[in-house]
């Protein structure tokens, strides 16, 4: 029994890993934190079944009917900058949503975070569309993987409503000299890759220039809540 709370500990620890949670009531904070607690139950099934090799074993159904011993092993603790176990893209952290603004390459102020959100969060109240923008510290990313790396946190965070798919993901490297505005398939009818690449190139990019980031961003989203 030691071996196997030691190995479920570990894998967890390497899901909740360095990093104190920053507390948000965004909806996109926590659709999040939803899916990673799913996520780390799922873990912890699994790696069970593996150390039992039958999911019928009746110790092993005993112990996953043990709700306190599972919520006490996956409740989020005071780590929420989680690693993954494993992954091709070679993504070092799993970053989780700070809010609708999720500024891991530091390239705005905190009033500006504030007004990002702000925006944001009156528009998805409006509109129920969702838009939020995530910049990335240059050690989080390698220039080969960005576009995908920018789809996979998409997908991860649930950005747009499940039924609509009307979520947006605009994500930035400064360091990297990286732009992508991720739309979901909810949203293409309205807003095609000709007009969203029009808006990196005539927007986003000359201000970024300037290094005007926050100006380039804000402008970025007038224009996208305009289309859609």
């Amino acid at each position: 029994m030691t071996r196997l709370i030691v190995t479920v500990c570990f894998l967890l620890f390497l899901i909740s890993n360095a990093l104190a949670q920053i507390p948000n009531s965004s909806v996109l904070v926590k659709k999040f934190d939803l899916n990673l607690l799913l996520l780390k139950k799922k873990l912890v099934t699994d790696s069970l079944v593996n150390v039992y090799g039958d999911i019928s074993d009746p110790e092993l159904i005993k112990i996953l009917n043990d709700t306190g011993f599972i919520k006490s092993v996956i409740e989020p603790n005071s780590h929420a900058h989680d690693r993954l176990i494993c992954s091709t893209l070679r993504i070092p952290f799993i970053l989780k949503p700070l809010g609708w603004t999720s500024d891991y390459g530091h390239i705005f102020t905190d009033s500006q975070i504030e007004i990002l959100d702000s925006i944001l969060s009156d528009y998805e109240k409006r509109t129920t569309n969702e838009i939020a923008i995530v910049t990335f510290d240059s050690s989080f990313i390698h220039d080969e993987n960005f576009d995908s790396l920018v789809l996979a946190i998409h997908n991860l965070w649930g950005v747009g409503k499940i039924d609509k798919h009307n979520g947006i993901l605009i994500g930035i490297s400064t360091a990297k000299r990286k732009i992508r505005i991720d739309n979901g398939s909810g949203i293409v009818d309205k807003l095609s890759d000709q007009e969203t690449k029009a808006i990196i190139d005539n927007i986003i990019i000359p201000l970024f220039k300037k290094g005007d980031y926050f100006d380039g961003v804000k402008n970025a989203i007038e224009a996208i809540t305009e289309k859609v």
